[in-house]
This record gives C-alpha cells, structure tokens and sequence, in this order.
C-alpha cells in the first residue's frame, strides 16, 4: 500500500464519503434507504476513518502527521454531527460547546497537562455522539423522565463508546464516554470514586451543569446559583467532590 494512495483517501475522505452516502440511498435496500443521511453518515465515516487506519498500520506508514490529519476530519464531522443532535430541540441548541468549555476550564484549573486538557477538550465534543439512537428526543418531553427513560437515554453512553471503539486514535477515550454518567458513589453500577476516569467525572458535573442553565420543556432554565446548589447536593453522590468546589469558578 503507497504513502500517495493512503494521502489520497485520507484527503478526499470527505468526498468519498458523500460519494458513499448517494450510492447507499440509490442502490440500497428499504432498510438502509429508511435509515437518516446525518446517521448513515456517522456510521459509513466510522468505518473509512477505520479502514485507513488499518491500511495505515498494515503496510507500516505510520507518520504522526497523517493520523493527526485523521483525528481532525474526524472531530470536525463530529462538531457537525452534535449541532445537528443540539438543534433537534430548541432547549439543547449549543449544548455540547457549553460543556466543552465548562470541561476545558475545570481541567485547566486541575492543573493537566496540555495533552491532556487537549484529550479531554476532545473527547468532550464526542461524548454524546451515542445520542444518534434518537433518545435525545426524550429532552422535549413535557415531564420528568421515568426511571426506565432515564435509564434508556443514558444507554447513548454505551452506544457512543462502541462507535469509537474501533478508532485506534481514539479507544483511549473510551472509558470516558462509556462512564460520563456514572454517579461518584456507584450507586448505578459499575465503577465508583476514583476509579471512574478523571474525564468522565469532568464530563458529568459540565454537562449537567449546563443542562440545569437550560430550560427543559417541564422546568425553566436554573439560575447559576441554583444550577451550583444542585451540584452541592449530589457531592459526593453523583458528583467528584473536589470537581463540585472547581465548578463554582466556572465562567
């Protein structure tokens, strides 16, 4: 395999991709036709990104350079793919690039190091890209959500793992988009404390932070001082402590 045909792939995987997408709709059967283009589109990129990496590896080119240029068209699909998940409901517009500050401000103030604020900026914006499974359509619901919803919803968290899980670039992060909704004390399962990952942690206090500034179709938006009251009471619960005493310098 030449370094000019991996170049070639990795630099037109864009239009590859739309290329794919026009042939599955046209040639493809009433399953695949009934599925969405923004859903079709993930999945089919998923597995492009994949199979260059794995051209990538097998014949030995492996350059840093490439596979940075790989994570980013990777990361800009993604950024397309949550503002399209975020607008599906007047109340999430915006949502994800919230918690991305909120969870590069906490780890800043954490001390990590520049990779890892990077990692976590990163992962961050892919978090709830598991949403694609439709429960965020549970958000417009005009009441709380039952503790079965509740708990389908947050299924995104394995649906999104496992979309990233064949991305050798990525599997790093895996855990943290698979724990970002476990509770600090391991009441649901599963790890507890400190051993969920520092970035799911992050993760969780930032996105419900944001989610309780928002309005919901059954509550108006918090105000921050009721938003920061809200994550006093989980401490400890469903909260890092030590992450609820660094959200009240959230800007």
């Amino acid at each position: 395999m030449s370094q000019e045909l991996l170049t070639y792939l990795e630099d037109h995987s864009l239009d590859i991709l739309h290329d794919a997408v026009a042939d599955v709709h046209t040639h493809a059967g009433p399953t695949l036709q009934n599925i969405s283009e923004e859903d079709l589109q993930v999945a089919m990129y998923t597995v492009l990104l994949k199979l260059i990496d794995t051209l990538r590896v097998r014949s030995g080119v492996v350059q840093q350079t490439s596979a940075h240029n790989v994570k980013e068209f990777y990361l800009a699909l993604m950024k397309q793919t949550m503002d399209y998940i975020d607008g599906q409901s007047s109340f999430t517009v915006g949502h994800t690039s919230a918690v991305v500050r909120h969870v590069v401000q906490i780890a800043s103030r954490l001390g990590l190091s520049d990779s890892e604020v990077e990692d976590l900026e990163y992962v961050a914006w892919i978090h709830n890209i598991g949403l694609l499974n439709q429960t965020q359509n549970f958000g417009v619901l005009p009441r709380t959500l039952s503790s079965t919803e509740m708990k389908t919803a947050r299924d995104h968290a394995v649906v999104g793992a496992e979309m990233v899980r064949p991305l050798s670039f990525l599997a790093h992060l895996v855990p943290i988009i698979l724990y970002h909704h476990h509770h600090y004390d391991g009441s649901d399962g599963g790890p507890k404390g400190e051993q969920i990952p520092l970035g799911a942690r992050i993760i969780c206090i930032a996105d419900a932070y944001q989610a309780m500034l928002e309005p919901r179709a059954y509550r108006p938006a918090l105000s921050r001082k009721e938003a920061l009251l809200e994550l006093i009471r989980g401490k400890g619960v469903q909260f890092d402590p030590r992450l609820v005493i660094l959200a009240h310098e959230l800007t």
